[in-house]
C-alpha cells in the first residue's frame, strides 16, 4: 500500500514478518536493508540471502527503506513478495519462489504484458484429443496464448506468471476461460472442449460455474461438452477446496480431469483424494517410454489403477510413433500430442492417425 508520506510502496503496519529472503540479482537490495537496519539501531542477523530479526522490527525497517531508499519498482515490489509471517518456517517452495523471482521480473518489465491483459487480447489456440480405440477424434484442449502490441505471442508462463505478482489470476483464470468457450463456439469444433482452470484462482465453485453457464448460454455453446481440467503448475494449497471443486462440478453434471499425473503435485496421493474422472499422465512419462522400463512400469500402474476406478487415460506430449504404439496397448484410452497436430487457433477436425499396431 502507498506510504501517506512519500507514496511509495510500503508493508502494512499490522503484519509481522521475521525473515525476508532475497535473490541472486538482489544482493543490492538485502545490502540496502542491512544498511537501513543499523541506522535504526535494529537487532538483526543475515544467513546467506535470508536476514532474521524480530516481526515489530522488520515492519518499521521494511517501512524504513521502502519510504527512504531509491528503490526500483522491482525492488518495491520484492519487499512485498519475499517477507515470510512471523513463525512461518522457511521451506522449498518459499525457496522456489525466490529461484522464480527472474522470470517474474522478466514479465513485470515488459509493458505488453499488462497492456494484453488491460486490453483482454487473449486468444485460444486447440489441441485434438484422439480416442486410440476407435481412432476417432475425441476433442480438443483449450490453451491460452496472449498477443502483444506488434502480434507476437506471450506464452501462458509469462501472462499467468505477471498475473500472480499483480493478484490478476482470478481475473486471467475467468478470461481465458470464457475466450476458450467463445472460441469453440465460433469454430463449431466438435467433441468435447478441456478448460483449464487453476484451483487457487476459485474461490466459490458455484460462482465459476455461475459464470460459466452464462457464458456458454451466450455462445449457443453447449456446457456439457465442457471438460474441467485442473492444471498443476503450483502447488494445491488446499486438496479439501480442490475436492470441493471437483465434487460441486460433477454434482452439476461435469467431467473432471486431473492434469500431470506421476509429475509435480499431481502424484498418486492427488489422484487417490480426488478420484477425477480423466487423468492426463504427465509427458515427462511419456518422452521416450518406448524405451525405458521405468517409465513403462509407472505408466502400467497408473493405467492399472485408474482402468480399476473407471477413470479415462490421457497420455499428453505424444511425439513419436513408437510413443504411441506403447501407450496403446497398455492402457491409455485417450492421446494427445505433436504427433497428432500442435496447438493452433483453427485447428483441423480431420486428421490421420497414426496406426499404433
Amino acid at each position: 500500500m502507498p506510504c501517506r508520506e512519500c507514496g511509495t510502496f510500503c508493508v502494512p503496519e499490522q503484519q509481522e514478518f521475521d525473515r525476508v529472503l532475497l535473490s541472486v540479482p538482489s544482493m543490492e537490495l538485502l545490502i540496502l536493508l542491512e544498511e537501513s537496519m543499523r541506522r535504526g539501531g535494529f537487532d538483526f542477523e543475515v544467513n546467506g540471502l535470508s536476514l532474521k530479526h524480530s516481526g515489530a522490527d522488520s515492519v518499521t525497517a521494511l517501512q524504513f527503506l521502502a519510504c527512504q531508499a531509491n528503490l526500483s519498482d522491482f525492488q518495491q515490489r520484492e519487499i512485498q513478495l519475499l517477507t515470510l509471517r512471523s513463525g512461518e518456517e522457511v521451506t522449498f517452495d518459499v525457496m522456489r519462489g525466490v529461484q522464480s523471482l527472474d522470470k517474474y521480473r522478466r514479465s513485470m518489465g515488459h509493458p505488453e504484458v499488462r497492456k494484453c491483459l488491460e486490453n483482454k487480447r487473449i486468444e485460444t489456440h486447440f489441441q485434438p484429443v484422439v480416442e486410440i480405440a476407435s481412432q476417432q477424434l475425441h476433442g480438443f484442449e483449450a490453451l491460452s496464448r496472449g498477443r502483444n502490441e506488434t502480434g507476437e505471442i506471450i506464452s501462458p508462463t509469462v501472462l499467468f506468471e505477471y498475473a500472480r505478482a499483480n493478484d490478476a489470476v482470478f481475473f486471467l483464470d475467468r478470461l481465458a476461460r470464457e475466450t476458450a468457450i467463445r472460441t469453440a463456439a465460433e469454430l463449431e469444433l466438435p467433441g468435447r472442449i478441456f478448460i483449464n482452470f487453476l484451483p487457487n484462482a476459485i474461490y466459490d465453485p458455484r460462482q465459476c460455474l455461475r459464470t460459466t453457464l452464462e457464458i456458454a448460454d451466450e455462445a449457443n455453446f453447449d456446457p456439457s461438452r465442457i471438460v474441467f481440467e485442473v492444471t498443476e503448475t503450483e502447488r494445491i494449497e488446499d486438496m479439501d477446496h480442490l475436492g470441493r471443486i471437483f465434487d460441486y462440478y460433477r454434482h452439476n453434471g461435469f467431467k473432471v480431469a486431473l492434469d500431470d499425473v506421476g509429475s509435480g503435485y499431481a502424484g498418486l496421493n492427488t489422484l487417490i483424494d480426488l478420484s477425477p474422472d480423466i487423468i492426463k499422465v504427465d509427458r515427462e512419462i511419456i518422452i521416450d517410454i518406448d524405451r525405458n522400463p521405468l517409465k513403462q512400469s509407472i505408466f502400467r500402474g497408473l493405467a492399472t489403477a485408474a482402468r480399476e476406478q473407471g477413470i479415462e487415460v490421457v497420455a499428453e506430449g505424444i511425439e513419436t510413433k513408437e510413443e504411441f504404439a506403447f501407450v496403446a496397448k497398455n492402457g491409455a484410452t485417450l492421446a494427445q500430442g505433436f504427433l497428432f497436430a500442435k496447438p493452433m487457433r483453427n485447428p483441423p477436425t480431420n486428421l490421420t492417425w497414426p496406426n499404433p499396431s
